[in-house]
């Protein structure tokens, strides 16, 4: 029998062997040494469960999404283990009630201050990075295929408990502790999936020595444990695979004795810094799509950013594969992505952004923050996403960036510049089940959702400073074109006017209209507001009167309220406005509405509800908005009354399809006006990044809404006048480059109208974004025929009756 010691000396060196390993050809030539490989009693399935692969398989969908789990489960365990440590059972009534309570409490001694000090936004650089050195992230192994390495200084486990706590599925350790994000123990497995072939994770750790007095009955209190997960093929009748984790003593993992363990990194160099307690998490050959440094701006520093935008604690990351580069540019501060925007707020922020926005849907408050960034800017931050959700700092799905291009937001020109984070955390446990998937990394497709959209448009194009920004940009894309916009619209009159067929195709009748109608901005000195406000009321309305509007019962209705305070004071954390609307007592409802939506944007408060559910043409109904704080005596309360008017046909809505058109004659609709069409604004290879454009792309059109009730809007046409296919044409034709280029234009020009005539804007009901929008289709289809309409022009034009006549 082998001595003591000389068995712990082993499993230690097994341990650290096993921990600077960096491929699974290693970790398999280090158990097989050790005779664990081929010995399945050595092995014991991960959450005591023959069939887990069903559970564990469908965890995550993305590894980035799964790796971010593993760092949630970090922050929880050193919340934990500073709750234990204060002598506080995590569960008990004395324990924080949120983590941002938990965060003032241990780090601050001063849980009144979860507004502030419990967000890493209010930290100093030095708090930051001191708290950091908790938890880190450290990619090692070959640039091509990295392990990942996370350590924490949190609770710890022994050996005895891993099988229930680390190594562990559906057990509910933390369900009843309410400042942590972790409950099931579920979502720390979907990484096993991305881990290479064999699925191999490395678990190391050691339970915090001052929690002894709390569980002084374990007899493995002081040890270090340590186990390998790995995925076992289906064999025989088996009809999936089986997680195992290396268990050979009596069904319990591996231990040892030892005073500390090399499980930090310093710089570059892994696993030198010691500890004397830890919990380690190596994820070998883990399958990430992107792998360059993850310091980088392509690397995953940057998508963990916007999957963990509020993260409750900072997490350090290290770099210590072989890379170039200075000392400090191999280690760096994770603080989430609302923290790097703040920091970096003044050189990629348009001015006046972030602004935030409140509303309620089903009852349950939501807040949205909304970031717009200066051109070129977005992509460094964010890369298909548009709106993100998250609850308590952690992402939980996400809709893409065609979301502004929606005609019910009409924020297309913005597209590539916007950013909206939706704070989840304070809805519901039910509606939150409503909106996601326990994987937390999709949405959960139905009303829920699509009620939290419904809103979400209104919001956004509501947004004066978005409005504004969007007319601002359009202007600087078209203003060196104003000058040619006559003469290519005579021109292009001129084509309609020798082709009927194609004038009626195109819905032309009559003379083409001006698109560069006069927009109304806001204008004046800068808005500077107050922390808190002195008045909020009805717009041109003295305080305290009785507001009436008349709403169609097919519309929303819309208030607007004038008030002098800044625009984050519904959404700040310190001290933030509170808000309510609700049925007046003069009413037999008298009862909170559940469905609404509130802008503040420099000193202008906008309110847009639905009418109540069965609302019927005739019927009134009496509300009070209600605006509130803590250094109020008495809130601001103004009531208003809607009253239900008959049906109103929405502007647009009698043509063929969704695009915009004006009406002439009688107004029946039963005459189309044709597009607008104004000059195409050239775009040329030094601006492709604005515009999303590469050297296949044709062309590509945004819908400008009006602000008028009766206009439709209008396109704008973005033609990219550097396209491979074109310069190629150029360089081949003996004819004048100024006709090919022209041909190029009109052609695109009528493409362009013709498939806006013609084509369907995709639906995304019942909480489903579509995944091709119409200025999508516009930009795919063009890209598709750019490659034979110049020569299509040139030589059909030329055929002739002798051409295509055969014996």
């Amino acid at each position: 029998m082998m001595p003591l010691f000389d068995y712990e000396n082993q499993n230690q060196n097994l341990c650290m062997d096993l921990l600077r390993a960096d491929t699974e050809e290693q970790v398999i030539d280090l158990l097989r040494q050790h005779g664990y490989w081929d010995d399945p009693e050595a092995w014991r399935p991960f959450g005591d469960r023959e069939d887990n692969f069903s559970t564990i398989g469908n965890q995550s969908s993305s590894p980035d999404a799964a790796l971010v789990e593993k760092l949630v489960n970090s922050v929880d365990a050193v919340l934990m283990g500073e709750c234990w440590s204060a002598g506080i059972r995590p569960n008990s009534p004395e324990a924080p009630s949120t983590i941002p309570e938990a965060v003032a409490e241990f780090f601050f001694g001063d849980r009144s201050k979860a507004d502030t000090l419990g967000h890493i936004s209010y930290w100093s650089n030095p708090k930051r990075r001191e708290i950091s050195q908790r938890i880190i992230l450290a990619a090692t192994g070959s640039r091509t295929n990295p392990s990942f390495t996370i350590v924490d200084k949190g609770e710890g486990q022994t050996p005895d408990s891993m099988p229930n706590t680390l190594l562990s599925l559906d057990k509910q350790n933390k369900i009843d502790v309410q400042f942590v994000q972790g409950k099931f123990n579920m979502g720390g497995t979907g990484v096993l999936r991305f881990c290479g072939q064999d699925n191999f994770q490395l678990v190391i750790s050691r339970r915090k020595p001052d929690i002894q007095r709390n569980q002084s009955e374990d007899k493995s209190f002081s040890q270090w444990g340590f186990t390998v997960v790995r995925r076992q093929e289906p064999m025989g009748t088996e009809k999936a695979s089986t997680y195992t984790y290396l268990a050979p003593v009596s069904g319990g993992v591996l231990r040892f004795n030892a005073d500390t363990l090399p499980l930090f990194p310093d710089g570059s160099k892994a696993y030198v810094q010691e500890s004397e307690w830890a919990t380690a998490i190596k994820l070998y050959e883990y399958n990430l799509t992107g792998r360059s440094h993850i310091l980088r701006r392509d690397g995953l520093l940057y998508r963990l950013d916007i999957l963990l935008p509020q993260v409750a604690l900072p997490i350090r990351l290290h770099e210590c594969r072989n890379y170039g580069g200075h000392e400090g540019s191999f280690s760096t501060t994770l603080n989430g992505l609302s923290v790097r925007l703040s920091d970096d707020r003044g050189k990629n922020l348009e001015e006046g952004f972030p602004t935030s926005s409140a509303f309620t849907v089903s009852g349950e408050s939501i807040t949205a923050e909304i970031y717009a960034f200066k051109r070129g800017r977005a992509d460094t931050y964010r890369k298909s996403e548009g709106i993100v959700f998250a609850v308590n700092g952690q992402t939980h799905g996400s809709l893409p960036r065609s979301f502004f291009s929606r005609k019910s937001v009409g924020m297309g020109q913005l597209e590539d510049s916007i950013l909206v984070l939706v704070d989840c955390s304070d809805i519901g446990i039910r509606k939150r089940e409503d909106l996601f998937m326990n994987s937390r990394d999709r949405m959960e497709q139905g009303e829920f959702l699509r009620a939290i959209e419904k809103e979400l448009e209104s919001i956004l194009k509501e947004h004066s400073s978005l409005r504004e920004l969007r007319e601002r940009r359009r202007r600087e894309d078209v203003a060196s074109k104003l000058e040619d916009s006559k003469s290519f619209r005579e021109v292009l009159q001129e084509i309609l006017n020798k082709s009927p067929s194609l004038a009626s195709i195109l819905g032309g009748s009559g003379s083409l209209p001006d698109p560069f109608r006069s927009r109304t901005t806001i204008s004046g000195n800068e808005f500077l507001g107050k922390q808190n406000p002195t008045f909020f009321r009805f717009k041109d309305i003295d305080y305290g009167q009785l507001l009436k509007r008349t709403t169609a019962v097919n519309m929303r209705s819309r208030i607007v309220f004038e008030t002098d305070v800044v625009n984050d004071y519904f959404t700040r954390g310190q001290y933030p406005g509170k808000h309510q609307l609700r049925f007046s007592q003069k009413t037999p409802q008298n009862r909170p509405v559940p469905d609404y939506n509130l802008n503040l944007d420099k000193g202008v408060a906008t309110l847009n509800l639905s009418l109540p559910i069965g609302a019927e043409v005739g019927n009134s109904f009496v509300y009070e908005f209600e605006v509130n704080d803590e250094t109020m005596i008495d809130p601001f309360i103004n009531p208003f009354v809607v009253t239900v008017a008959p049906y109103q046909k929405p502007s647009g809505s009698d043509s063929r399809s969704n695009t915009p058109y004006g009406n002439q004659g009688n107004g029946d609709g039963q005459n189309p006006q044709g597009l607008a069409v104004p000059s195409p604004i050239r775009v040329f290879e030094p601006y492709w990044p604005n515009h999303g454009f590469d050297k296949y792309s044709a062309l590509k059109v945004i819908y400008n809404p009006s602000d008028e009730s009766e206009d439709p809007g209008s396109y704008d046409y973005y033609i990219n006048m550097d396209n491979i296919y074109l310069n190629t044409e150029l360089k081949s034709t003996r004819e004048s480059p100024e006709i090919v280029k022209s041909r190029w234009q009109f052609g695109m020009v009528l493409i362009g109208m013709a498939l806006l005539r013609t084509q369907e804007e995709p639906e995304h009901g019942n909480g489903e974004s579509p995944d091709e929008t119409l200025e999508d289709r516009v930009l795919n289809m063009t890209s598709a025929i750019a490659p034979v309409m110049l020569p299509l022009i040139e030589h059909l034009g030329g055929l002739t009756e002798e051409d295509i006549t055969t014996d």
